[in-house]
């Protein structure tokens, strides 16, 4: 079995690279932890440093599971839009093979040692999924759906087109990457808009809790009341809540804009 398994291997593929873990599964949990904790660290630190008080530390603590979960869907986020900006290259590199004379399933053997990383994990991924009985665009389909790799969607409409009609899949390839490219370069541009918008909320995110601190050292008993008092702490979560908010807000309106990559 595996001197055949090995004989219908392509040569360029390594078999590590087929039997690497699938997105989303083991690594990411510790990954996550890893947030989790560090971000309980830094909300305790930073709540401290800036009242001095262990009980306000103590309770900011509890955000820390926010602030990992931001940390990891920001990674995530990173990792989505390096693949998106890989994704020209790839469809560039199933196009020349497709061009070279072979079929959409040798393509993808081909192609795929060529690939930039992380997109070569993925199509490996997807090779590794074709050896096991499912065809190319079911794979892809998989792929796209666990990775959060919305471009594949456009790929997986081509590859079934294909198999339907039996059309000239590089000369698909060919104006997909066109029109890739250009969506690609008007989403910088409106990254580059926006970018100052993005930077403006998070200096104001900051400004509450850096002016607390400053009080607290240039005028510890103007600001006694705002953090041994009920009302004072009530103010300073009434705060807190706001800037989530308003961050939450204004990332999401960007993202619907740019994307991914905020």
């Amino acid at each position: 079995f595996l001197a055949v398994w090995h004989g219908r291997r392509p040569r360029g593929v390594p078999l590590e690279e087929e039997w690497k873990a699938r997105p989303g599964s083991y690594g990411e949990r510790g990954q996550l932890l890893l947030y989790v904790l560090l971000g309980t660290a830094a909300c305790f630190l930073g709540a401290y440093g800036v009242t001095g008080r262990l009980h306000l530390a103590v309770l900011a603590s509890f955000g820390g599971f926010f602030v990992g979960r931001a940390f990891e869907r920001a990674r995530r986020d990173r990792n989505r839009a390096l693949l998106r900006s890989q994704y020209a290259q790839v469809v560039g590199s199933l196009m020349a093979a497709l061009q070279g004379g072979l079929s959409p399933y040798q393509a993808l053997e081909d192609a795929v040692p060529s690939m930039p990383r992380p997109a070569r994990d993925v199509f490996a991924e997807i090779l590794r999924r074709t050896r096991t009985g499912s065809t190319y665009v079911e794979a892809v389909k998989g792929v796209a759906e666990e990775t959060g790799w919305r471009d594949l969607e456009s790929l997986v409409v081509a590859l079934r087109i294909y198999s339907r009609t039996g059309c000239n899949l590089a000369e698909v390839f060919k104006h997909l990457q066109e029109s890739v490219v250009e969506r690609e370069s008007d989403r910088r541009y409106v990254a580059a808009v926006t970018a100052e918008t993005r930077i403006t909320a998070r200096l104001l995110s900051f400004l509450p809790f850096f002016l607390m601190g400053v009080s607290r050292v240039l005028a510890p008993e103007f600001v006694s009341p705002l953090f041994d008092t009920l009302p004072g702490n009530i103010l300073i979560a009434v705060v807190t809540a706001l800037v989530l908010v308003g961050n939450t807000v204004t990332a999401r309106m960007v993202r619907a804009v740019v994307g991914d990559e905020v």
